[in-house]
């Protein structure tokens, strides 16, 4: 039984690289099959995201499972992603599961997505039968390892992000709700505060911008109301949040224009530009009752919540060296019980056999006589092996000496050599 992972990943390929692996729900399951089809590939989960595409497999025969997903991935996805790709097996496959999970390995350390992507890969291969028990078993602990760290450290707190934090910072200096929320853009950077934005229950919702079809669309998905930049001074005059988000060279939003709009104000304004290069001329932060913020601001606030998050790691990777510990001895254990299990069998067929010579050898005989026959050489058999088999366990023998130890007695080379035994899809142990 053995434990691998081929990776590739945004620590070893470009983005555009990564996006060419993505699989339609047809590809990917034929890739399954593919790699199901392997002599020594018994069991597979896919796990695929925006910033990575990772294979994990089991079986027996470790160098030629890795040899032959290898293959398939290459034959796949062309050879030129070989100089992409991570190799690792058993506990180094499974600690990199576990901080994946913990989203240690995440481009954003502490994101919480990873962990659902994860869950949701894992499911997919459960429900069509692609893993079996000993990856059954790896991403359930992964699952609760990831849930585990999240519990116990602070690798998620304070948002990282620009737009959640632009957001955040707006309801901390004046609570969203039921307050009037004006977008300008429509591009990505406006995308991400308008998905973030219906958690705090705002009352309006407009958006600002210069192309028809892109407003159209963009107010569709995030139910807004669409204006063109004619009406911005308008809208401005009751608004309570400004977000600014365009990919305009130029400023649009002056001081003149606020200054107009602040005359006959009660209320204050929040004006928050994400723009690069800036949407709002920043010396608006000057008017009375204006809170003025810019990128820089909250690159700031990202970087003090990135190092809180990366100090929280360091729990998080005592978590995870603990958990493996203790996940090492359980594979040790089911790996100790199919090979005992294997001995056990093979013991049974040499009975099988030495029962039938017998048989025959005594010719017509009374089924009474065949049942002591039986029983007698069951009894053998399990007196010969029970304490032999107790010794393993009560005296902590490694996976190594026990597969050494099987090996010669089932005097099998083919096992030697391949120096795992089978763990067929949906096999229990013994």
């Amino acid at each position: 039984m053995y434990i691998a992972n081929i990776r590739i990943t945004f620590k070893t390929a470009p983005h555009d690289e990564i996006s060419r692996l993505a699989l339609v729900d047809s590809e990917k399951r034929k890739l399954y099959e593919t790699l199901l089809t392997q002599e020594n590939i018994n069991e597979v989960v896919i796990v695929q995201t925006c910033n990575r595409f990772e294979v994990y497999f089991s079986g027996k025969g470790e160098s030629n499972g890795m040899i032959q997903a290898h293959k398939v991935l290459l034959d796949w996805f062309g050879a030129s992603t070989a100089k992409y790709m991570v190799r690792n097996t058993y506990l180094d496959a499974v600690v990199h599961l576990f901080k994946m999970t913990s989203s240690l390995e995440s481009m954003v350390v502490g994101e919480s997505q990873i962990l659902a992507q994860v869950k949701g890969s894992f499911n997919y291969a459960s429900k069509n039968n692609y893993c079996g028990k000993i990856l059954k078993l790896t991403f359930q602990k992964a699952l609760s390892v990831g849930k585990n760290v999240r519990s116990e450290t602070g690798i998620s707190d304070g948002k990282v992000s620009i737009s959640s934090l632009a957001v955040d910072l707006a309801n901390q200096r004046n609570s969203i709700k039921d307050k009037k929320i004006i977008i300008v853009g429509t591009g990505k950077m406006a995308s991400l505060v308008a998905e973030y934005l219906p958690l705090f229950e705002y009352r309006e919702f407009v958006v600002i911008g210069r192309t028809k079809e892109k407003l159209k669309k963009f107010c569709k998905k995030y139910s807004g109301r669409p204006l063109f930049f004619d009406y911005l001074s308008k809208e401005l005059e009751d608004a309570d949040v400004v977000f600014s988000a365009t990919s305009c060279p130029n400023v649009l939003i002056t001081k003149e224009m606020i200054e107009k709009v602040m005359v006959d104000r009660i209320q204050s304004l929040i004006i928050i530009d994400i723009a690069m290069p800036e949407d709002v001329d920043p010396t608006v932060g000057e008017i009375p009752h204006v809170a003025y913020f810019c990128i820089d601001d909250l690159q700031e606030i990202s970087k003090r919540n990135m190092v809180n998050r990366h100090n929280e790691a360091k729990r998080a990777e005592a978590i995870i060296e603990e958990e493996i510990n203790m996940f090492k001895k359980k594979l040790q254990n089911i790996n100790i019980d199919h090979l005992l299990s294997h001995m056990n069998n093979y013991t049974e067929d040499i009975r099988q056999r030495e029962i039938q010579k017998t048989i025959k050898m005594l010719g017509d005989i009374e089924p009474k006589t065949q049942m002591v026959i039986e029983g007698l050489s069951k009894s053998l058999t399990k007196k010969m092996m029970h304490n032999f088999l107790l010794s393993f366990k009560s005296n902590h023998v490694s996976t190594e000496e026990v597969e050494k130890l099987v090996n010669l007695f089932t005097n099998n080379e083919n096992e030697r050599q391949n120096s795992k035994v089978e763990v067929r899809k949906g096999e229990k142990f013994s």
